[in-house]
């Protein structure tokens, strides 16, 4: 993959904004919206280029705006696009730590067209900031991991801006549990997603849910530990239209007489969770899982009742419909209840069989080599260490549409594998092969220029070396996370060189005790490639 002429312009457009004469003029309103996100990542918005940015891209009908894990972004700043920008539809503030309650209130009082807005893990923002937002168009509210945010500022924006249907509330400190009842009596019937719940979780919270929001669609109650049958009960008769619950690790649904109400989910569902649920009655979950007859995805990871009894009962009513399966973590699953999934799945998109330590994978191969099947699947989690390298081979030649796949750990992952990959699986963005021993330079280069990558896990991967990272930094130009722990044969230089290579601000993860301090890199002229140079001491 190469940089296209189109982000080589941008890329020359970005370094020399404050040169080019009369730049904002000649510039659609999508380029300016690029470009400012672009210098935030490379961290060029300093106080004298900033001057250049409000003249040319701080528009009045500016429409989406993000900005994400800047040092230099100021108070004085979001002022500034306030005032200039007052017609924004999505704004996006994420990991800012300069960013307080002053600049948020004042980028978004003048907003009245905002119809999206994110700001995320801020850690001084109170929410006190959005007291003054009243954007008749609001539609989502994404607050999640603003730790200091309080209950009084979530009352009064809800209050302020009822058309909210979407609002992420969660990892924002220690709300109240009565928040949640005031929500769902504000937002009524426009309530369509909620993510954030207070734990514990209370009836008196479900009860006003299924009371006053009929039209709810999400729901994400994620370890509330002591939600109970008769709540669960309330809310299926009261959200009728619900499509996606998430009932992980909710124990108190794991024995009788609360597991019970598990029957009365509402069949509208398309997605279930019932990650780290332990219940052991069999029959119960098969009888829940088979009522639901809507249902394109079901995540049972770590659930005792699924085994190769279970798994073919559930299949065989539900496999013709279901796109995702998460079958991970099973410690009593075999190949025999794994054919259960070649045999009855006839669209599925998504597999995830990470940690099941008695599966070769061998029952699937039907599946994977079907001509039909095989190029419908995008996502594949197969770390299990005893997985077939037959298996692999067949996902790799047959899987031609594999966005996603992940095989930590794997002894049986090669060079050769991955190379076969990279020919063709042309739209792998996301691969994590985390530990896998007889992977090298070889295997990952071939991925890294025939595919573009936008996640990649190489941590504990000893072989790896510089010439992955500037294979990586040189093809995949819109990467986003790499991580590199334990790869101590990379230097930080060649991070360095990498992050700026990139389009997006990229996450890296590089830790590894006692690498040398520093290390000079050269380009060999015959090859082109880069390499460590051998200094004489």
């Amino acid at each position: 993959m190469v940089k296209t002429l189109h982000d080589a312009c941008l890329t020359c457009v970005q370094n020399r904004l404050d040169k080019i004469p009369d730049v904002g003029r000649r510039l659609p309103n999508i380029h300016k919206e690029i470009l400012l996100e672009r210098l935030v990542n490379h961290d060029i918005l300093t106080e004298r280029y900033f001057k250049a940015v409000q003249k040319y891209l701080f528009v009045d009908n500016l429409r989406c705006v993000t900005l994400y894990k800047s040092n230099q972004l100021t108070d004085a700043m979001l002022k500034t696009l306030g005032e200039r920008c007052p017609n924004i539809h999505q704004l996006t503030i994420h990991m800012c730590t300069n960013i307080t309650d002053t600049g948020i209130k004042a980028v978004t009082k003048p907003q009245k067209e905002l119809v999206v807005l994110e700001l995320r893990k801020l850690s001084t923002f109170t929410g006190k900031g959005l007291e003054l937002l009243k954007s008749p168009k609001l539609k989502s509210l994404n607050l999640r991991g603003c730790n200091a945010v309080t209950n009084e500022a979530v009352e009064t924006v809800t209050r302020n801006n009822p058309t909210i249907s979407h609002l992420i509330i969660y990892d924002c400190g220690q709300l109240a549990p009565q928040l949640f009842a005031y929500i769902a009596k504000t937002l009524k019937h426009n309530l369509e997603e909620i993510d954030g719940c207070p734990r514990p979780m209370s009836d008196e919270n479900i009860t006003a849910l299924a009371r006053f929001c009929p039209n709810l669609k999400r729901l994400n109650l994620l370890g509330s530990s002591k939600l109970t049958g008769n709540a669960l009960l309330e809310l299926s008769q009261g959200c009728i239209r619900m499509e996606s619950l998430d009932l992980s690790y909710c124990y108190g649904l794991q024995e009788p007489p609360d597991n019970e109400f598990l029957w009365t989910l509402p069949t509208s569902l398309t997605y279930l969770s019932l990650c780290g649920v332990m219940l052991s009655d069999e029959a119960l979950l098969v009888e829940t899982l088979q009522r639901l007859k809507h249902l394109k995805s079901v995540r049972l990871c770590g659930v005792p009742a699924l085994n190769d009894k279970t798994l073919p009962k559930i299949l065989e009513h539900l496999g013709g419909s279901l796109e995702e399966i998460d079958i991970s973590g099973s410690r009593v699953l075999t190949d025999e209840g794994l054919a259960s999934v070649a045999k009855y799945c006839t669209i599925l998109r998504e597999l995830d069989l990470s940690i099941c330590k008695m599966l070769t994978g061998r029952t699937l191969l039907p599946l994977l080599q079907d001509t039909e099947r095989a190029p419908l699947l995008k996502k594949a989690f197969f770390s299990v260490q005893k997985i077939e390298e037959e298996v692999l081979t067949a996902l790799a030649e047959n899987c031609h549409n594999l966005e996603k796949f992940d095989a930590a750990g794997m002894e049986t992952l090669t060079d050769q594998l991955l190379c076969t990959m990279a020919v063709n699986c042309p739209r792998l963005m996301h691969v994590g092969i985390k530990g896998c021993k007889q992977v090298t330079d070889a295997g990952v280069c071939e991925i890294a220029r025939r595919c573009p990558l936008k996640y990649l896990v190489l941590s504990g991967i000893q072989a790896i070396t510089d010439k992955t990272v500037f294979t990586v930094s040189n093809h995949c130009h819109n990467l986003e996370e790499i991580y590199l722990n334990g790869c101590l044969n990379v230097s930080s230089t060649t991070v360095n060189y990498l992050i700026d290579s990139c389009l997006p601000r990229v996450y890296v993860q590089h830790k590894t005790p006692n690498l040398d301090s520093e290390h000079i890199m050269g380009k060999n002229i015959d090859t082109g490639e880069f390499c460590r140079l051998n200094l004489p001491q």
